[in-house]
């Protein structure tokens, strides 16, 4: 079969988020609907944007996604992506977060876990095919999203040189879409789901007390 999109997936190998990347691995492979390939870079504790730019270099197809590995999609979340993706548009979705560190107002609060292990999948997956899950406003968040690979890299991808905040995070995200949007593209969300337990490759958070 010919894979219709390729999945970006860096991934910041520790015991605790090795246990994510297990089930983000899972739901990727029991709730995505359309053929895929999977790029997978491992790395213990380096510079997260240069990675994925080569990543997104040697992506398989045109179509991408970017994705962490501490984060699990929903049953079918692949379907509206492609139904609104084109060579101009990014196409986000929704994502849940328990509130274990600050949100980004554009996403939804619902605590459904904070550790792979307590988290529920089944009535997080239960939830996000009822009619109760929302599509929510905004341009949502940068990961998971779905862009061209070559728009990508027309636009230089992802700025390696920006200094972190104190969260730890550079802005290259944002960057880009700004760039996108003021070549004249378009950033458009679904209704498509993913659960993301926030930072999860961060042994400090792994081991903090708001994750009991």
């Amino acid at each position: 079969m010919t894979p219709v999109f390729t999945i970006i997936l860096p991934h910041r190998r520790n015991p605790g988020n090795d246990d994510a990347l297990a089930i983000c691995h899972d739901c990727l492979a029991r709730n995505t609907r359309n053929d895929y390939v999977l790029i997978i870079d491992v790395a213990v504790d380096s510079p997260l944007y240069p990675r994925v730019n080569r990543m997104i270099e040697h992506a398989y197809t045109d179509c991408c996604v970017y994705l962490a590995s501490d984060t699990f999609v929903a049953p079918g979340w692949d379907v509206p992506m492609l139904a609104a993706w084109n060579e101009t548009t990014f196409v986000t979705g929704v994502l849940v977060e328990p509130g274990a560190i600050a949100m980004h107002p554009m996403n939804k609060h619902l605590d459904f876990g904070r550790k792979p292990e307590t988290f529920r999948r089944a009535e997080f997956e239960a939830w996000a095919c009822s009619d109760d899950a929302p599509l929510l406003g905004g341009e949502g968040w940068p990961c998971p999203y779905m862009f061209s690979r070559q728009g990508f890299l027309d636009m230089g991808g992802y700025e390696t040189d920006l200094k972190p905040d104190e969260m730890g995070f550079s802005g290259a995200d944002s960057a880009l879409w700004e760039r996108w949007k003021a070549a004249g593209n378009t950033i458009q969300r679904v209704r498509s789901f993913a659960y993301h337990l926030q930072r999860y490759s961060d042994l400090g958070e792994q081991e903090h007390e708001k994750r009991r």
